[in-house]
């Protein structure tokens, strides 16, 4: 699915993901089981353990919350990819996403790199959309006569077009 506002992550990630989730919750479940053997062993050993495992509980959190955004930021684009307006206000995003704030996950979103060509008017409450396709859905389409050949053709208004038999000048 092409989306102009989502960037997409590249896949080479998503395989050193598994990797590191794989080895970082071996070593976390290891390191859990000899947390309690350090402490009756040895208060600072006790705490060196746990030190030692909640380092290899970092990755594994930033990379379901990476996840999680990702997957929010879908939910986001596919609203403003269905819309025909240029903008769209928050009330609207609250409705269509059932959330209550929009403001902070947008910009969120953008600043963590998982959205694009949408830009967040804190004072309007609005989020404008700027993907060429936002701009093409306002165009106006009208049917138009050639005069070489008598062929109808459909183009912009206003813009001019070739007849795609004759090859003449058309003006929408």
């Amino acid at each position: 699915m092409d989306n102009d506002y989502l960037i997409v992550k590249p896949i080479i990630k998503n395989t050193w993901h598994i990797f590191i989730l794989i080895i970082c919750g071996l070593f976390f479940i290891a390191g859990i089981t000899i947390i309690p053997q350090g402490f009756a062993q040895d208060i600072e050993q006790g705490i060196v353990n746990t030190f030692l495992t909640s380092l290899f509980a970092i990755p594994i959190v930033r990379i379901v919350l990476s996840y999680i955004r990702m997957a929010i930021a879908k939910k986001y684009a596919y609203v403003f990819s269905n819309n025909t307006d240029t903008t769209i206000s928050f009330t609207e995003l609250c409705k269509h996403l059932h959330r209550s704030n929009v403001e902070d996950e947008l910009q969120k979103l953008i600043s963590k790199g998982y959205l694009k060509n949408i830009v967040v008017d804190l004072n309007t409450q609005t989020v404008l959309l700027k993907s060429p396709k936002a701009h093409q859905a306002k165009k106006i389409y009208v049917n138009v006569q050639c005069i070489g050949c008598g062929s109808t053709e459909t183009i912009v208004k206003g813009e001019l077009a070739k007849c795609s038999y004759c090859k003449r000048s058309l003006m929408g």
